[in-house]
């Protein structure tokens, strides 16, 4: 004789219910375009060892309008992406103690900005010049 576990019945759109499992699965959800983005800069990285028209072509159609587009709404889901991981870091981690007190969540949210601020300023300054 073999028993069957219980099984909850789950609607479909039990994510929908709750706002904060709602925007989970929004954060969850841009991680494809994040994805997207990494194979894009994989394809340059592609065409730019095939040699130097492969890597034009690639450049021209990045700067069309549908590869603009597509940039943008990459960049668009993947800073989505970034705040939202970073307002729910300190809930991931495990809490730092200072003299026997714990860091408040929103000190450790804005050093996450701060050091995404800063990382980005250094590889502008890098790369622009």
């Amino acid at each position: 004789m073999t028993r069957r576990p219980y099984h909850r019945p789950l609607p479909a759109d039990w994510w929908r219910r709750e706002p904060r499992l709602f925007r989970y699965i929004v954060r969850e959800g841009t991680s494809v375009f994040v994805g997207l983005y990494a194979a894009i800069l994989m394809d340059g990285m592609i065409r730019l060892a095939q040699g130097r028209a492969a890597w034009e072509s690639y450049l021209a159609a990045l700067s069309s309008s549908w590869g603009v587009t597509v940039q943008l709404v990459c960049l668009g889901f993947a800073l989505f992406h970034t705040v939202t991981w970073f307002g729910v870091t300190p809930k991931a981690m495990p809490p730092i103690l200072v003299k026997g007190e714990r860091i408040p969540d929103r000190l450790i949210v804005r050093g996450h900005f701060a050091l995404w601020a800063a990382v980005s300023l250094l590889v502008l300054l890098i790369l622009g010049g």
